[in-house]
């Protein structure tokens, strides 16, 4: 029998080489898959979290402009314009329908290029008229496509939503137009506003994702090109889901707007890219293998030398990299061997480190986001309010002109002395009146910048004119010292007054809640060389402590609580200031006060000097003419009376017309020496009542003078300027108005 054969002998270091080699493609093997599937989940898990928030960032974005059309085309329906064509919506003749369209064409433009369509329809469904901008659908193809929400506006109900049509998408609204004393509307008024590539663009801004919009399984508009998209896109998202999903490189997200709407609203996608990531992840994983693979290879050479040194910097490679896997992207190798041990450290310290760095920027990206969007909402509410400012300024200026107007006629013919006091005394007021509507007027309507001659305390008195009350209730006293006959500079009147609003206002909140004997005082001066004016606001508040003062003009710097303060308008002052070759700072001790200094450069005129800052001068006497034959012809019944009153006490025959219709015939059925007109009235206002009389009666039409109760636009300062015309703006003296009326009939032979 023969012997059994002696088994296979393994030797020692073999059985401790095969277990560490084992260990070595083990270990990295099991490392690098940890971290590959944990950052891939995480990265996916990001994307996630970042593509949801921003799809309800963009539905919030998309409900703040739906609002925003229907507040403004809810304020539009109500005007006096829409009010007049309140006779002509139930009309089925073709010239009242006509009449109509032109009205809405003219007010589309008007509303500039974000309004696509308007429709007006009345009470009972009939009569429908559309006005559009371009040819992407038919007026029937509009008016069914807005039939539920026109039946809601129909039964006083205002009402928006979101379509598509004919392979665009609109935001639309639907309001009632012209309600009537018993609650009921006349009609609704329907505005259309696309949703573009443009407007896409501007959101995806803010969403920081590419934005799909869709019409039945077609995109309407995009971000990105049509050859840019997934092949599968269309058919990925036909299941309904709304969950996130993977389309070849992107990470897209379905959803819809307004889906139950009655207007059906439209589907969208928001895509983010993965690109970037992807390939990052592929060169991290590549470094990684290769890197294992060179440690493998030198490891098992030296094993029997270095098998304890190599043993225990993997263990701590495995430690730290399971606390990255549990998402501690903080944690760092600090002790490690000069091998390649060492390099697998280096690399694993290099991925954490980018990884944290990666995780920090889109937190940050996040805040940010936030920061935006709250700003966003404030400028909306901050708009709103201006608009709302300027609009019951414009309305107080007749009623204002009436009572300037009858009270200087009052104190003219009354010959009792504490009977013409008491008369001055509502004059006075009524003036202080008209110089504060005067300020908010200027105040809230945004401006072109503009370069302009001003005095510093002529800023600061307009300002004060709109605080005056707010630091009366809140007990602030405001001193005046300015100097006299201080030079004039050149600037933007509108913008210094925002900067002196600015600290006027950061130092009456200071001085609310420190003291209950506040005192602001603005004093106004030049430097010894007299080539600069400086203003000076100090206060008596808490004062600023040194460390924030040093931050108090960064941008989204702030001490008030949350929501009282957006960290913006030192900023924007400070910018203001710059653009005007000035210089601002700012001195303060904690618990006595703050100072801010305003300096700017000195503008010596080369022909003239600008008048000084008298608000009280009065115009000179007019010339008296002899007995004239006016028209005048406003749709204020106070104004008409006003005017009538002035002119008739002097002996002069006037007439009266409540319209410019009413105006036209009787100007072409006989001679007026001058015509006073409104310039804004329903139906045929001022500027169209000229053009009729330029072609219809020449003579007439040059003796026109205007008058208004609104800032005078540019669009209608050009008009005066290329017809030679003049304008008198409301409220007037009676002195004011004589010279106008010299002016007309100087101009006129």
């Amino acid at each position: 029998m023969e012997p059994a054969a002696p088994p296979v002998r393994v030797s020692f270091q073999l059985k401790v080489l095969l277990p560490v080699l084992a260990a070595l493609i083990l270990l990295p093997a099991i490392t690098l898959w940890i971290v590959n599937d944990t950052v891939s989940s995480q990265m996916l898990g990001e994307a996630n979290n970042s593509l949801s928030a921003a799809s309800k960032v963009l539905e919030q974005l998309l409900e703040l402009r739906s609002r925003d059309l229907l507040s403004r085309f809810r304020s539009a329906a109500n005007e006096s314009s829409y009010r007049s064509l309140a006779p002509l919506v139930n009309e089925s003749e073709a010239s009242a329908r006509e009449t109509i369209r032109k009205f809405l064409n003219e007010r589309i433009e008007a509303y500039g290029e974000d309004c696509e369509a308007l429709l007006l329809v009345a009470q009972s469904g009939a009569n429908p008229a559309v006005a559009r901008r371009g040819t992407a659908f038919t007026a029937d193809e509009f008016v069914r496509a807005t039939a539920a929400l026109t039946a809601l506006a129909r039964q006083g109900e205002p009402a928006s939503g979101a379509l598509n049509l004919n392979g665009h998408s609109y935001l639309v609204a639907a309001v009632p137009v012209a309600i009537q004393e018993n609650g009921t509307p006349v009609g609704a008024l329907v505005a259309a506003t696309r949703l573009g590539e443009s407007a896409l663009q501007e959101l995806k801004l803010i969403t920081v994702a590419d934005i799909v919009l869709l019409d039945n399984g077609t995109v309407t508009a995009a971000t990105i090109r049509q050859s840019q998209l997934p092949a599968d896109l269309l058919a990925s998202i036909g299941n309904g889901s709304k969950e996130p999903r993977m389309l070849a490189q992107y990470l897209a997200l379905a959803d819809s707007y307004e889906a139950s709407s009655p207007t059906g609203g439209f589907n969208y996608v928001l895509l983010s890219s993965f690109e970037k990531r992807l390939a990052e992840l592929a060169r991290t994983r590549a470094t990684l293998v290769t890197v294992s693979f060179v440690g493998i290879v030198l490891s098992g050479l030296f094993v029997w030398f270095f098998i304890r040194r190599v043993t225990q910097p993997l263990l701590v490679l495995r430690d730290n990299a399971e606390a990255v896997g549990r998402g501690d992207f903080t944690r760092r190798i600090t002790e490690f061997s000069n091998d390649e041990c060492g390099a697998v450290a280096v690399a694993f310290n290099d991925m954490t480190s980018n990884l944290q760095a990666s995780r920090a920027d889109l937190e940050k990206a996040v805040g940010t986001l936030k920061t935006t969007q709250a700003q966003l909402i404030q400028s909306e509410k901050l708009s709103a309010v201006g608009q709302f400012v300027a609009g019951v300024a414009h309305e107080l200026n007749n009623p204002l002109t009436s009572v300037i107007g009858f009270s200087e006629l009052l104190e003219a013919t009354s010959t009792e002395p504490k009977q013409r006091d008491q008369i001055n005394h509502i004059y006075r007021n009524a003036i202080r009146c008209h110089k504060i509507v005067h300020s908010l007027l200027g105040f809230s309507r945004q401006h072109e910048p503009e370069r302009k001659l001003v005095r510093l305390h002529e800023v600061a008195e307009a300002v004060l004119e709109i605080v005056a009350y707010d630091m009366r209730v809140n007990n602030v006293t405001l001193v005046r010292e300015y100097a006299s006959d201080l030079p004039p500079l050149l600037g933007d009147s509108h913008q210094l007054q925002q900067v002196v609003l600015n600290i006027v206002s950061n130092a009456r909140q200071a001085l609310e809640s420190f003291r209950r004997d506040g005192q602001i005082t603005l004093r106004t001066g030049t430097n010894a060389e007299g080539d600069r004016v400086w203003l000076r606001i100090i206060d008596n508040g808490p004062g600023i402590s040194p460390e924030n003062l040093k931050k108090i003009f960064d941008p989204f710097f702030t001490t008030k609580p949350q929501g009282k303060g957006t960290g913006l308008g030192l900023s924007l002052s400070y910018g203001i200031v710059q653009e005007h070759r000035g210089s601002i700072r700012a001195e303060s001790q904690p618990g006595v006060g703050t100072e801010f200094i305003l300096e700017f450069p000195v503008t010596t005129p080369s022909n003239s000097k600008p008048p000084l800052f008298r608000p009280d001068s009065k115009p000179p006497l007019p010339i008296k003419h002899p007995s004239l034959h006016l028209l005048v012809v406003d749709d204020e019944e106070s104004i008409l009376r006003l005017v009538q009153e002035i002119l008739a006490s002097e002996g002069h025959r006037v007439e009266t017309a409540g319209s410019g219709e009413a105006a036209l015939e009787r100007i072409l059925q006989g001679d007026y020496d001058v015509i006073v007109s409104d310039w804004k009235m329903p139906g045929l206002n001022g500027i169209n009542l000229y053009h009729e009389l330029q072609t219809r009666k020449p003579d007439a039409a040059r003796r026109m003078l205007f008058m208004t109760g609104d800032v005078i636009k540019d669009s209608f300062q050009q008009f005066l300027k290329q017809h030679g015309r003049s304008c008198l703006p409301k409220p007037f003296a009676l002195r004011e108005f004589h010279l106008a009326v010299s002016g007309i009939m100087k101009s006129s032979h």
